[in-house]
């Protein structure tokens, strides 16, 4: 986007919850207490952290485990209003969310990783290209929480990006395919965030590396 008038966005995080897995216990209620427990310690108080709180969170789950969800939610303090958990209803609300700006900032991450506090602020500043499908954030931290450590870490396409859509391209149905999930991101055109924008958290149920402490490590 370059010159002219400043084109409006809408800057919304959306966060699958437990509507993608590759296990059924994700529709359980010790897999939701405990990924409720983790998105609230971390995710949650990344989003409430947040320099700019001009965005809308919309965290998806599966409508069969509503009941489960509104029962996990109870037990923590209620969450400000642009954090919403939402079921069938999450195509509805953004539709509804973006009917009046020129572009959707779609910003992409798990239920229990955390953004920068002022990832949502570089996103509102944000001057993207014309053709730009989306922006990948490649630098961060991971961050064991069983041991405290952190060290730098750098991939080509993780899961921490943010998608572009014109908004009335959104709303006719337009939507990217990421051939072999996020890695898929990079195929877009792209452009690459520099600053280490993402915390990765390992804890006991995730698939990252477990032995992080290395030459690299911050603490430990």
């Amino acid at each position: 986007m370059k010159g002219g008038r400043r084109m409006k966005k809408k800057v919304i995080v959306s966060i699958a919850f437990n509507t993608f897995g590759f296990t059924e216990e994700r529709f359980t209620k010790k897999w939701i207490d405990y990924r409720m427990k983790l998105f609230m310690n971390y995710t949650a108080q990344s989003l409430k952290a947040q320099t700019n709180q001009n965005f809308l969170t919309l965290v998806r789950y599966a409508d069969e485990t509503k009941p489960l969800i509104d029962e996990a939610l109870s037990k923590y303090e209620k969450l400000p209003a642009n954090i919403q958990f939402t079921g069938k209803e999450y195509h509805l609300i953004v539709k509804e969310a973006i009917k009046d700006v020129d572009y959707l900032y779609l910003v992409r991450i798990d239920s229990d990783d955390m953004y920068h506090k002022t990832y949502i602020e570089q996103m509102h500043r944000y001057r993207h290209k014309e053709d730009t499908e989306v922006l990948i954030n490649q630098n961060g931290y991971l961050y064991d929480t069983r041991t405290n450590a952190i060290a730098p870490i750098s991939y080509e396409s993780p899961q921490f990006y943010t998608l572009i859509y014109k908004a009335s391209d959104y709303l006719n149905g337009k939507r990217y395919t990421l051939p072999g999930g996020h890695s898929g991101a990079i195929k877009l055109k792209h452009e690459i965030i520099k600053k280490r924008n993402f915390l990765n958290i390992i804890h006991e149920h995730n698939t990252l590396p477990k032995n992080i402490i290395n030459k690299d490590t911050i603490v430990s």
